[in-house]
């Protein structure tokens, strides 16, 4: 996680790319009252990733009303990963790494009850978006030398 915090979101792999814009892009959207899966429909269908969609839905919505604190998030345009975000992108990271670690970091952010609703639906979102090429959280120049 710390590895991300502050980074510039430009750097980041495609996958984490995708999925930053997808979580800001959710709760911008349900901040403004609207459908969050219907305004990210269209970008994750140009991915081939729209199977990943109600998974991702039903993760963000689980961690937008069940999380024992605000997390926040950066407006859409802005260049930093933010501190929550950087957790966030851990945690998708570590579903397909350390699927147990990513409980746990479910276990610090979530009431119990949602603990495992959420993490089923993380871990289908991010196996869905492996099989299109858009899990890889990495750097761009830690992809190249295979650090993470």
């Amino acid at each position: 996680m710390y590895d991300l915090i502050d980074r510039p979101v430009a750097l980041l792999a495609p996958g984490g790319r995708f999925m930053l814009w997808a979580m800001r892009g959710w709760i911008q959207s349900a901040t403004k009252g609207h459908c969050p899966p219907g305004a990210l429909a269209p970008a994750f269908a140009r991915h081939g990733a729209l199977p990943a969609l109600p998974h991702f839905h039903m993760l963000l919505a689980e961690l937008n009303h069940r999380a024992i604190r605000q997390i926040a998030f950066s407006p859409l345009p802005c260049g930093l990963i933010g501190e929550d975000e950087a957790v966030l992108l851990q945690l998708c990271r570590d579903a397909c790494d350390n699927p147990p670690h990513a409980r746990a970091t479910l276990e610090l952010l979530l009431e119990e009850e949602a603990v495992g609703t959420a993490f089923g639906a993380l871990l289908s979102a991010t196996t869905k978006l492996k099989e299109v090429g858009l899990a890889d959280i990495a750097f761009e120049q830690d992809r190249a030398t295979g650090l993470r």
